[in-house]
């Protein structure tokens, strides 16, 4: 074998240990909620929240693209003009509002449990 089919057989190799660790970590937590409802039904609450700062993301996002953008398409000769287009540019700008609103989440929660317990 030479380096360049080694590499490839690593990285098939991770690949399938990604899946068969992402399979995993999903079915024990789902086997371990079952024996626990209501941590099953925080889960969901979580999810559909993500879902609906992703559909207010998404909902913001410009539903035209703009010249800049245009010629960036363009540029890297993607048809600005093509709905496929538009419906990704729409789900990156929904993407990229649910992570800043996340962002911004997770830095009100560290501030405030900092001064939380500097408090008490």
């Amino acid at each position: 074998m030479d380096q360049d089919q080694l590499i490839d057989l690593g990285l098939y190799a991770s690949y399938i240990l990604l899946i068969v660790a992402t399979v995993a970590a999903i079915v024990m937590n789902l086997v371990n909620s079952f024996g626990n409802p209501k941590s099953l039904v925080k889960s969901g609450i979580g999810i559909v929240v993500l879902g609906l700062i992703f559909f207010i993301g998404y909902s913001m996002a410009p539903a035209e693209i703009d010249l800049v953008s245009q010629k960036a398409f363009e540029a890297n000769k993607i048809d600005p003009s093509a709905a496929s287009t538009l419906t990704t540019y729409r789900l990156i700008g929904g993407a990229m509002t649910t992570t800043l609103v996340l962002l911004v989440v997770a830095v009100v929660g560290l501030v405030y449990s900092s001064i939380a317990r500097v408090v008490r």
